[in-house]
């Protein structure tokens, strides 16, 4: 899981400036992100905070002359730069197997600076039953009337797990499978392009040559390209999405008769409706094995898997302590990050998850009745 970088460099940099009025050159803050899962290969992304003369550059700078080792077990392995994406660092799981119960040690060096960190990898939590509200365990029905239940509608559904041994607590994350997006803040720039590059054709126009022009062209259409396959709802088919609740499908269907906005917004109001719609995350303290679900998570027609995350002391202190968790204790104390010499967060989690399927029905009924439901038949997990 990505934790937004804005977040990491915004606290970091407050972390190393202790008192804005002194006048001394604040030293850059190491970042660290990387969350350990068995199964999957070792990725560690590191940046640092900018120096003040650059804060207005941007918003990232990539840390890319360090070293970087994980050692556990008495052995050390060797993470390797990335060739594809400054600042990251990888290692192959079949270089170093995740484990559940082991501990495993980071040090980074650079350019004389050093962070440390370790997590011991939670033992796996198995999702042991699933119910719906019809108690078939395979159904969950949603009507447009719900829309105007407010707080009286029921929930679709629980599900039950086992306890982890020593898993912190839990995130639960719920999203859309066949619902493509991506993330606004390196994203919504792009649609402010695709918006200056049409006025600058239409400034143009006639006054260069159609060779000129048609570099531009392609240009618009290469952005245009981009946004339509990621941003439109359709699934791996071709065939469409649609959203389960009425007025959402009205007002996702207005936005290309908008003739006001311009077409780079337009993409920025789907970019922005598909992110925060398409996937959504809380927390489970460690005491708790069961949970909700909520009409709030299924937004879409289609297939939607949903993830238990066993997860270590410091991913579930950083989820519960940042925006990300939504605890408000970020803006009392900051993000608990548990990096010795830096910032950020070096984690564990082992998931289990299972799918299911919606589906929307425009009969209309009442709650209960079994009529205008909206059908969600339970997929085992791969």
């Amino acid at each position: 899981m990505r934790i937004p970088m804005v977040l990491l460099l915004g606290a970091a940099f407050f972390v190393g400036c202790s008192n804005p009025s002194e006048v001394e050159k604040p030293q850059q803050t190491v970042i660290v992100v990387g969350y350990l899962a068995p199964g999957t290969d070792t990725q560690l992304t590191l940046r640092q905070t900018l120096p003040p003369e650059r804060y207005y550059d941007g918003l990232e700078d990539t840390l890319l002359n360090a070293e970087v080792w994980i050692s556990t077990q008495g052995e050390t392995f060797a993470l390797s730069p990335s060739g594809d994406d400054p600042g990251l660092f990888v290692l192959a799981h079949e270089t170093m197997p995740i484990v559940e119960g082991q501990t495993y040690e980071l040090l980074i060096e650079q350019e004389g600076r050093q962070v440390r960190a370790e997590t011991t990898v939670p033992f796996k939590s198995v999702v042991t039953e699933v119910n719906t509200h019809l108690g078939d365990g395979e159904t969950i029905v949603y009507n447009q009337l719900f829309g105007d239940s407010f707080g009286n509608v029921v929930h679709p559904g629980e599900f039950f797990w086992d306890k982890s041994e020593n898993a912190a607590g839990y995130v639960v994350i719920i999203e859309a499978v066949d619902v493509r997006s991506l993330p606004p803040g390196p994203t919504a720039p792009l649609t402010g392009d695709l918006d200056r590059l049409i006025e600058l054709r239409a400034e143009l126009q006639g006054q260069v040559s159609a060779d000129s022009l048609s570099v531009l062209d392609d240009e618009i259409e290469t952005l245009r390209t981009f946004f339509a396959e990621n941003l439109a709802l359709v699934d791996n088919t071709g065939e469409p999405i649609r959203w389960l609740r009425d007025r959402e499908q009205v007002e996702w269907e207005e936005i290309e008769g908008k003739e006001k906005w311009s077409e780079g917004k337009k993409w920025r109001e789907r970019l922005e409706e598909l992110f925060f719609a398409s996937k959504i995350d809380y927390w489970i303290p460690a005491d708790t094995t069961r949970s909700d679900f909520w009409w709030l998570g299924v937004r879409f027609e289609g297939e939607y898997r949903v993830r238990l995350q066993a997860a270590d002391l410091n991913y579930f202190d950083y989820f519960t302590t940042s925006f990300n968790g939504q605890s408000g204790s970020d803006g009392d104390k900051g993000p608990v990050f548990h990096v010795e010499g830096g910032a950020g967060v070096f984690g564990s989690y082992v998931e289990d998850s299972f799918r299911v399927l919606a589906y929307r029905d425009d009969r209309v009924g009442v709650e209960g009745s079994g009529i205008g439901e909206v059908v969600v038949e339970v997929v085992a997990d791969d």
